[in-house]
């Protein structure tokens, strides 16, 4: 008889090739089984209710995990996290209720820089437009002279593993790059050529700003409009950290008065967002759907990460990314 159940809510699994392969090592050697929810969507606390039932596990996007549904989930033991952020967990309900909490740390981070650069090119660019142009029959009215990369600054608020992923690619475009953080990596830093500064410096000086931060309740709404009216009128605005960073009724109105030249955005205070807002009104901004660490390599590095986690967990050992520490001895494990 199985050791209970796994219960696998994650977004990424549409992006496995083979999604029972990589969840295997849940049967095979955590001994569980696998209940596979594929339709896509984020949970919220009354669907986590009906579910839990018996679960042991789970491995989900950005479900709900509040108070509520961690007290009413006697059996659950473990929330492995498929992607990076932990807002939708409460973890210190988790911990008072014996659940560990584990997150993907790092594992979509070439993908997210990728998206970020696509984002930058593609506003700089204005390669959506002019796509849109040439298939409206547009041709000689849409060359019109881009923001080049090479030789402009670019601005990093928050230089952690996304940050410096980036960093590193702004570097082979030729880019000056400016930083900062509370945690100062100075390696990695000279070793790259990034310099740090006050946050109000590198939002004056750069040329991109791009936002690599984690939501706390420091970082909520840290690109205000106090940072926006520093920003240069020619500069771009990219954010693939977490919607609420950025007030986005500040940016559209920034935007809309030439205040900056451009945004590339992934991710919103709500989702989806209400595209009725002002800023979806807008030319000069190119969104996608918090799509940035969705790259194929991504979603299986992720759910692996996940499902290893998972495993360790239940043969006794203390998983990789544990986002609760204070939760192991209560659990009887040993960091």
């Amino acid at each position: 008889m199985a050791n209970g159940v796994a219960w696998i809510t994650t977004t990424w699994i549409g992006g496995l090739e083979d999604p029972m392969g990589t969840l295997r090592p849940l049967e095979d050697e955590a001994d569980l089984e696998i209940k596979l929810d594929s339709s896509g969507v984020h949970l919220n606390e009354e669907e986590l209710l009906e579910g839990l039932p018996g679960v042991v596990a789970t491995l989900p996007s950005n479900d709900s995990y509040t108070a509520r549904v961690l007290a009413a989930a006697p059996d659950l033991r473990i929330i492995s996290r498929t992607g990076v952020g932990l807002n939708a967990i409460d973890l210190a309900a988790a911990a008072e209720n014996g659940i560990v909490v584990t997150h993907a740390a790092g594992q979509n981070r070439d993908s997210v820089a990728e998206h970020t650069f696509g984002l930058m090119l593609g506003a700089a660019r204005k390669i959506p437009w002019m796509d849109k142009g040439v298939r409206g029959g547009g041709w000689a009215g849409l060359r019109i002279p881009a923001s080049p990369l090479k030789g402009k600054t670019l601005g990093i608020i928050g230089l952690g593993n996304i940050g410096k992923q980036v960093a590193l690619r702004a570097s082979a475009f030729g880019m000056e790059i400016i930083a900062c953080d509370i945690v100062r990596d100075e390696r990695f830093a000279a070793e790259v050529g990034v310099y740090f500064h006050s946050l109000e410096e590198v939002a004056s000086r750069a040329d991109y700003l791009s936002c690599h931060l984690p939501l706390t309740p420091e970082t909520r709404g840290i690109v205000s409009r106090v940072l926006l009216k520093l920003m240069k009128p020619g500069a771009f605005l990219i954010n693939t950290a977490r919607g609420p960073v950025v007030d986005i009724d500040a940016l559209a109105e920034a935007l809309a008065s030439g205040g900056i030249r451009g945004a590339g955005i992934d991710v919103f205070p709500e989702e989806p967002p209400d595209v009725s807002h002002p800023l979806f009104g807008l030319e000069n901004l190119i969104v996608t759907p918090h799509a940035a660490g969705v790259g194929e390599d991504a979603c299986e590095n992720c759910v692996r990460h996940a499902v290893r986690a998972v495993v360790d967990y239940m043969a006794g050992r203390v998983p990789s990314d544990v986002a609760n520490p204070e939760v192991l001895e209560k659990v009887g494990l040993t960091a």
